[in-house]
């Protein structure tokens, strides 16, 4: 049966026999004609009082076990309908709707699963009954009521699963029951636990306007303890009870008062906790994850998972943007460590701290600080790495403290070198700095002498929290991941795969799977993910785990950024337009305490530093590099210093650099000029090398004072190199006993200098270089010579 709105209470059968029919159809066929009748709802209120049952395409019915034929070609809106049958009929007839739930003539079978129709039931779900003694007539009445609930929307968007009914006393609701033709009864017959529900498959999102209004036929009975109804959906579940004696009158309609979507616990969780800001008010939405999958906050600022307690080792949000977790001595204490492996897991309440002005802010992005010890060999070449670090934070410090706004950190990882207690001082240098700083495992920040890559980055995990999590600046989305494979050598835990486990893909599946394709992503990770300077396409190698599913799945966001450290040289690509990754922008940061055996003042040409990344209206407004211009500490080498012929600028007494031509090493330091003849005395090519161009930039532009412009070349011979960094690398190879002996230190770095350009130039001369970042922004440096 269809509906038209609601289901009637009561409707009359007529049975005529072939000598009542005009014309008669054949002897062996048997015509009823069913009328159904409009009448009055008995409960609630209705748009005009009354509600109409229709009969409907396909509808049958049985008669003592015989299905008539369907019913085909009725007009809509029919009240009567004939039913034809292909056997004549005797009396008594025992009548039922639908012939589908008849099992045998005193046994019928309630579906304990009911289709969704909004607003109505679907054909078929009602079922009615009757008796005739003599085929003259008869009576038809429904077996169940029908109760209806009206779900609003609350406050965010939420799709509605099922909608199940009980009895509170367990009574039976679905399943085979006895059937009483005569008064339109159903008699119980089962105790099974299975019969004790009936659910209403609605699969359908709940409108922003109206409520969605969901109904479910049960037997007609009075439930003597009442009922409740649970509503299944996004994020939860809602229970409404129904505590007193209650009588569902066959075909009766029972309204419930509408109620919001507002999921409270649900049944089956382990683990759960809340998110409040700091005046202890809920913040609903906040993506909360075990590692494995993610859930989200509610109204109340609840969540609730079913978590795998014995592989959890935190449950941690998804900082939204706009706020911060707490902040503990520059490390953001998103996470909380989960021990118990059986039980309810309460994490209590995460809380959330409003940030001022969400969407204007500056990142600084660094990467590879890595310092050894003073004592250790490697770190008495030239400058002690700590101190590098020291100088490092200074810089940062004074830098944030003169934006005048929210400033975040990120740190590509290499955080130590293989040297777990050095986690001390690096986290009493974020302790300085002012700001926040979300932190990357690199291969050299876990445990050498640990069993396997979960033991390895157990210290990073007790200072950081999970390696793997994301977090919200502005309009983007950022994730962080721990893409290094670690798996042991020579009995150390040093060597490893450049890829995503499967624990790590499925987490990032899981938090993407909450991010719309229209945000910007940033991915974090120490070891690039996509392209390198030297060796290609990290992604789409046999070698990479999931490389290619990560590949597929970031490539569908509008604008992605990419961004790492790991190789110690500044590397930014722009794929082609009609490359698979047109989308991705890769950043790879240079190592930002310099050279790493030496600690010297560049790394593969570009200075000691980090990029500081603008942030406008919530998205990237620019990038541009900042050179440290500090080196407070005495040199420590044993072999002398290097001669620094090529470097632009010295420090003073105090250990701050002034540009060789005057000034202050500062943010227009963007590139590095060579004069004609540097490379070699037969070379007649000025040099530029422009730390953080890519494909998006201008090309740089060589102005010859007093004579025109000409627009340099990139510079793509395999022998390219950065001729400041070639210098103190050769001198080092030369004149130290520890860089002599190595095989691994090379007095020169080749091939990997995507930055270099080059112009022919007179012998003697002066002019200005410029270029222009992809923001509009122009640099120049001049030069004499």
């Amino acid at each position: 049966m269809r509906k038209c709105f609601f289901v009637v209470l009561a409707a009359l059968l007529f049975l005529a026999g072939c000598n009542k029919e005009a014309p008669c159809p054949e002897e062996s066929l048997t015509v009823l004609r069913v009328g159904l009748a409009e009448t009055r709802t008995s409960l609630g209120p209705s748009a005009d009082g009354r509600r109409k049952v229709y009969w409907s395409e396909g509808d049958c019915i049985s008669v003592n076990g015989v299905v008539s034929e369907a019913l085909s070609g009725i007009p809509d809106g029919s009240t009567q309908a004939d039913f034809r049958f292909t056997s004549a009929l005797s009396a008594p007839y025992n009548i039922l709707y639908p012939a589908s739930i008849g099992k045998d003539a005193y046994t019928v079978v309630l579906p304990a699963e009911q289709a969704f129709v909004e607003g109505g039931i679907a054909s078929g779900a009602l079922p009615m009954a009757g008796y005739s003694a003599d085929g003259a007539s008869a009576s038809i009445g429904h077996l169940c009521a029908l109760v209806c609930v009206s779900v609003k929307r609350g406050a965010t968007a939420a799709t509605i699963g099922t909608l199940s009914f009980m009895s509170n006393a367990m009574e039976q609701v679905s399943g085979e029951f006895e059937i009483d033709y005569r008064s339109h009864t159903l008699i119980p017959t089962s105790y099974d636990e299975a019969d004790w529900e009936v659910t209403v498959n609605v699969g359908a999102p709940l409108p922003a306007s109206a409520p969605l209004e969901i109904c479910v036929a049960v037997p007609a009975a009075t439930y003597d303890t009442g009922f409740t109804i649970k509503v299944n959906g996004t994020g939860g579940a809602v229970t409404k009870e129904m505590s007193r004696s209650v009588t569902l009158e066959a075909g009766h309609l029972y309204l419930l008062d509408a109620f919001a979507f507002v999921p409270t616990e649900p049944e089956d969780y382990n683990v759960t906790g809340r998110v409040v800001d700091n005046a202890g008010m809920p913040v609903e939405g906040v993506v909360v994850t075990d590692g494995a999958q993610c859930t989200r906050t509610r109204a109340d600022g609840k969540f609730f998972m079913t978590s795998d307690l014995p592989s959890v080792k935190f449950v941690y949000i998804s900082t939204p943007s706009g706020y911060l977790p707490r902040v503990d001595n520059g490390i953001p204490k998103f996470y909380k460590p989960v021990s118990a492996s059986s039980g309810i897991v309460n994490c209590g309440d995460f809380v959330l701290t409003p940030v001022p002005d969400p969407d204007n802010c500056t990142i600084f992005f660094m990467a590879d600080p890595q310092p050894r010890k003073s004592s250790y060999a490697y770190d008495k070449i030239g400058y002690h790495s700590l101190n590098c670090c020291t100088d490092l934070y200074r810089e940062l410090k004074e830098t944030a403290a003169a934006t005048g706004r929210q400033v975040y950190g990120v740190c590509l990882g290499d955080l130590v070198h293989e040297d777990m207690s050095l986690y001390a001082q690096y986290t009493a240098g974020l302790k300085t700095l002012g700001y926040p700083t979300f932190n990357v495992i690199g291969n050299h920040d876990h445990n050498p002498s640990a069993a396997d890559d979960a033991a390895g980055a157990a210290d990073y995990e007790s200072y950081f929290g999970p390696a793997n999590y994301s977090f919200n600046i502005g309009k983007m989305h950022f994730v962080v991941l721990d893409n290094l494979l670690m798996y042991k050598e020579s009995g150390t835990l040093k060597s490893f795969n450049v890829g995503l486990s499967d624990a790590a893909w499925q987490w990032l599946q899981a938090d993407l799977a909450q991010v719309p394709t229209s945000t910007i992503v940033n991915v974090c990770s120490h070891a690039p993910m996509f392209r390198t300077d030297a060796d290609g396409e990290v992604s789409g190698r046999e070698t990479t785990p999931h490389g290619n599913d990560y590949s597929l799945l970031l490539r569908g966001y509008t604008e992605v950024h990419a961004w790492a450290g790991h190789t110690h040289r500044s590397f930014n690509y722009v794929y082609p337009s009609s490359h698979r990754h047109r989308r991705i922008n890769v950043h790879t940061l240079a190592r930002c305490t310099g050279e790493l055996w030496t600690n010297e003042y560049l790394a593969a040409g570009t200075p000691r530093g980090f990029t500081i990344v603008e942030v406008r209206g919530g998205r990237i407004a620019s990038w541009r590099f900042h050179p440290t211009k500090y080196q407070t500490s005495a040199f420590a080498g044993p072999g002398g210093q290097p001669a620094y012929k090529w470097r632009d600028w010295s420090y003073n007494s105090s250990g701050v650099a002034q540009m060789n031509g005057g000034g202050a090493l500062d943010e227009s330091y963007q590139m590095h000029l060579y004069p004609p003849g540097s490379y070699a005395p037969s070379d007649g090519y000025l040099y530029a090398n422009v730390f953080l161009y890519d494909g998006s930039w201008g090309t740089p532009v060589f102005t010859l004072d007093g004579g025109s412009s000409t627009t340099m070349t990139l510079v793509s011979e395999d022998s390219r190199h950065d001729l400041a960094t070639t210098e103190f690398k050769t001198f080092y190879k030369n004149n130290n006993p520890t860089t002599n002996s190595s095989s691994s230190y090379e007095a020169s770095i080749t091939g990997n200098l995507h930055t270099l350009f080059r112009v022919q130039a007179p012998a003697t001369g002066s002019g200005t270089v410029s270029v222009r970042d992809r923001f509009g922004n122009v640099y120049t440096r001049t030069i004499s010579w």
